[in-house]
């Protein structure tokens, strides 16, 4: 129940009570009898009586703060009459005593600004939401990268680093990683794997068994006795591309195995077909190399790149996708391909964008930052100064601005709205006034009864 609810019933009750315990009226005087019983009869009426009347003065005293109780226009309404002077004393307290520098900055250097942060690092998710944020500070800043205008800058740049590489010397560092035992393992396995999806594909499927038909169709020639052996064994050109695969697949696997096998597990035969696969790969590499005019080649290979590659294309849509997290139009391209093969496919709504490069070293830089910034307690003294000289140093600049930006938002106040703003915030407190009036009210009034009945007694003693 609100308060000015409550003032209303306790007005209402000491109002209702006052009246029945008129001597004259009251259903209880025939309760109350004899002297004892006026005496308390009395009493109620005096102390309902006196609480009406306190309950009344107070009502009209709140309600004249704002308006006018009962249509009565002297001196009430204070609130609109002395605006000028209320908010004269609301700036003058507000601006130059409350939020002076001197008081803001005794309760500021009380505060450890340091702890503070580093309790919502800890406790509020602050890291998370801190790192957040800083993701998305960086995000906006390289949205606005015209990448178009930086591959301009950079793809001669980029052009020219190419033409002045040292190809040969590149491309034998290159053999000699791939033929490093270490690294051959690896490219072997990723190339039987490769295989493994290449032999499987539908469009080398189809391939190999034009093959397999093309060479049945040579073997058989003019010879029916062939042609008949093949029938007779059942050897159709599907049966015969089954059996192909199932006898690479084997042989693939069997070497995927072999690779696979390392550590604890590996026995000497495995280990020593292993290290035959590696050696003959390495071998392989290196006479394939060796057989090439290594400079004539790269130099060749060399200009057909630089004569396909769009530099200034890749630099863009590296930036854009890698730098900004937009998505590869290439891939956009194979949708929209797709898209038209199959028209009766659902539409993709949104493409998965892929994460861009900054977002991990950026995480663990911030993670790093806090994390020292909780450890070092100098680094912590060191920000708490900053804060505390930051605000002091804003609020000696402002000092002039802050009873001004008080007055500016109370002038915008109608004398209507300023009273409804005021009346929202303390009307309800005020109407304790009223409770109070009544209680006390109805106290003074049973005091004075008494003392008035202690008086007569002893005057007609």
């Amino acid at each position: 129940m609100e308060n000015k609810t409550k003032a209303t019933a306790t007005l209402a009750t000491s109002a209702l009570f006052a009246v029945s315990t008129l001597p004259e009226i009251s259903p209880l005087k025939f309760i109350l009898t004899g002297a004892t019983g006026n005496f308390i009869l009395g009493l109620l009426n005096h102390g309902f009586l006196a609480a009406t009347i306190g309950g009344m003065a107070d009502w009209f005293g709140v309600t004249a703060l704002f308006r006018k109780p009962l249509g009565i226009g002297f001196h009430t309404e204070i609130l609109r009459r002395n605006r000028g002077r209320i908010m004269d004393a609301i700036v003058e307290c507000g601006g130059t005593d409350l939020l002076n520098t001197k008081n803001i900055m005794e309760t500021v250097k009380d505060e450890n600004t340091a702890q503070l942060l580093i309790d919502y690092f800890e406790q509020n998710k602050g890291r998370a939401k801190t790192k957040t944020l800083v993701r998305e500070v960086l995000t906006e800043l390289f949205n606005e990268l015209d990448t178009q205008k930086i591959s301009k800058n950079v793809a001669p740049i980029l052009e020219n680093e190419i033409k002045n590489l040292d190809a040969e010397k590149l491309f034998n560092a290159v053999i000699k990683v791939a033929t490093n035992d270490k690294h051959s393992r690896k490219i072997l396995i990723t190339l039987f794997d490769t295989g493994h999806k290449i032999l499987r594909s539908p469009h080398m499927q189809e391939e190999i068994l034009k093959k397999i038909t093309e060479l049945r169709e040579a073997y058989e020639g003019d010879s029916a006795g062939r042609a008949l052996v093949l029938s007779t064994m059942d050897l159709t050109d599907e049966k015969i591309l089954n059996i192909l695969n199932e006898t690479v697949e084997k042989k693939i696997s069997d070497a995927e195995k072999i690779l696979n096998t390392t550590g604890a597990l590996v026995d000497s035969e495995t280990a020593q077909a292993a290290d035959e696969m590696i050696k003959m790969f390495g071998g392989f590499v290196n006479s394939a190399a060796g057989n090439l005019n290594t400079k004539k080649f790269l130099n060749d290979l060399l200009k057909l790149f630089l004569q396909k590659f769009d530099t200034e294309g890749f630099v863009k849509t590296w930036l854009d996708v890698n730098v900004k997290g937009e998505t590869d139009p290439k891939i956009l391209e194979k949708l929209r391909r797709q898209q038209a093969v199959n028209p009766h496919t659902p539409r993709v709504v949104e493409v998965e964008r892929k994460p861009v490069i900054w977002r991990d070293a950026v995480d663990y830089l911030v993670d790093a930052k806090i994390d020292e910034f909780i450890k070092d307690t100098t680094l912590q003294r060191k920000f708490d100064k900053l804060i505390k000289d930051f605000i002091e140093n804003l609020l000696n600049e402002y000092r002039e601005q802050i009873p001004l930006m008080i007055r500016e938002r109370l002038d915008k106040f109608s004398d209507d709205e300023l009273t409804e703003f005021v009346e929202g915030h303390v009307a309800d407190d005020l109407q304790m006034i009223r409770i109070n009036g009544s209680i006390c009210g109805g106290l003074v009034g049973m005091f004075l009864f008494i003392v008035s009945q202690i008086i007569e007694h002893f005057a007609y003693r």
